[in-house]
Order: C-alpha cells, then structure tokens, then sequence
C-alpha cells in the first residue's frame, strides 16, 4: 500500500489550524514573518508534537501586506535573504523546509532569469541530509536538482496540492487569474485521484475557503483509493 502524506499550511493566523491537525499528517509551519508571530510558531510547532503530526518549517518573504506571495525584485529578494536563512531555525525539530507562496513559485520556474538564481542561491542553504525539502511535482525539479543537489531522491519531498489549479507547464496558476483555488469538491477529488500516484505528500492550504470540509474530502479521498495517510 502506497502512503501519501497529507501537509497544510499553517501558523499564519487563520482560526483552523488545530482541526485542520485531526487529518493532516505533515504540518508547515509559518515562521512569523510572511504571517503569524514568532508566539504562535513556538506554539503551533507545540500543539503538532502533541498530536504526532510531522513538523516542517515554511519560510516566507518578510512581506506582510502581501503575505509573501508578491513577486519581489531581485534586489529585494536579496535583501530578504538573511531572513529567510534564519527562519527555519526558529522551528526546533523540523524534518523539511517547504519554501513558501512566491518563494516557492520562484524556485519551480524552468528559466534562468537573475530572479531564479537569486532565489537558489537562498535555498541552497536548506539542504542537509536531515532536512530535505518539500517542492512541487514538476518538470522544472530536475533543471533545479541538477544545478544544484546530488539527486531529486537525496533532498526532494515532491508534493501536489489538492486545492489550486495547474498551468499546462506544471506550474501553478498565479492567484491572481480566475480558478487559481479550487472550490469545488468534485474537482478536489479528481485533482488528488490525478496527482497520488506521482507525488510524496499532497497540500492543503488553511485559507482556502471550507478547508476544514476539504481536509477531510481530501483524507477520505486517498483512503478510499486504498492509499495510507502517512510520510
């Protein structure tokens, strides 16, 4: 039997974050800079041990208007970059890093613009054999595993997520264009029956309308399909 583990974000300050722990069993945590305080990390890392869930950390660009999810210049990105070195410290007993919204949208791009090199040349400092990372199932991972790491094997978490729509190159659709979150619960189904067989863990996101309702669809989903919800 097959496991697929199940990540939401979480520790950004939304009211689901302990129910949301009752089917997830992977949790990333805010770090207290796109989101959240560093109060509610410590407390959010707490309540996961507590319920035996595993434990990453999810850095962010310190951009809160934005919550870290506006594309930043590249002499912005580099000056957030020893906030984003930093962060994942803060999340004691962590076993990955999964990057977050913009962030984790910049390192999945294919090109090599100044703005990608900038954005791994910050990740690079996340990889140790404790500690891999989590990133999206896409072509663009072995373009960045072959600059970068020894092997996708060696560092890689490969994660879908149940709730936002794919562009045709694998990418995610930009928030900003319509049916970038998915809603519907029929199309929710489908999209994790689709990405199960391909990924490692499958995300859900704590701001996504009815997320609580989609936690557990999602969890049922998967054991239905005679998958093991686990890492």
């Amino acid at each position: 039997m097959k496991k697929v583990d199940l990540n939401v974000d979480i520790g950004e300050g939304f009211p689901h974050d302990e129910a949301l722990l009752e089917f997830a069993t992977s949790a990333n945590v805010c770090c207290g800079e796109h989101a959240g305080s560093l109060g509610l990390t410590h407390h959010t890392v707490e309540i996961c041990r507590d319920k035996g869930v595993r434990v990453g950390a999810h850095p962010g660009f310190p951009d809160r208007e934005h919550m870290g999810r506006r594309e930043p210049s590249v002499e912005e990105l580099i000056s957030y970059t020893e906030s984003l070195v930093e962060q994942p410290r803060r999340i004691e007993g962590r076993t990955y890093i999964k990057p977050h919204g913009a962030f984790y949208n910049i390192l999945m791009r294919p090109d090599l613009t100044p703005l990608v090199k900038a954005a791994w040349e910050i990740a690079v400092h996340y990889y140790d054999a404790e500690c891999r990372l989590m990133l999206l199932n896409s072509d663009n991972l072995s373009w960045a595993t072959r600059d970068h790491f020894p092997t996708e094997a060696q560092f890689a978490i490969i994660e879908g997520f149940a709730d936002r729509s794919y562009q045709p190159n694998g990418t995610l659709t930009p928030r900003s264009e319509p049916g970038a979150v998915l809603e519907d619960p029929e199309q929710i189904k489908k999209q994790v029956l689709r990405l199960a067989p391909k990924v490692d863990s499958i995300c859900l996101h704590d701001d996504t309308p009815n997320c609580l309702e989609f936690a557990e669809l999602v969890y049922k989903t998967l054991v239905d399909a005679a998958y093991e919800v686990g890492y």
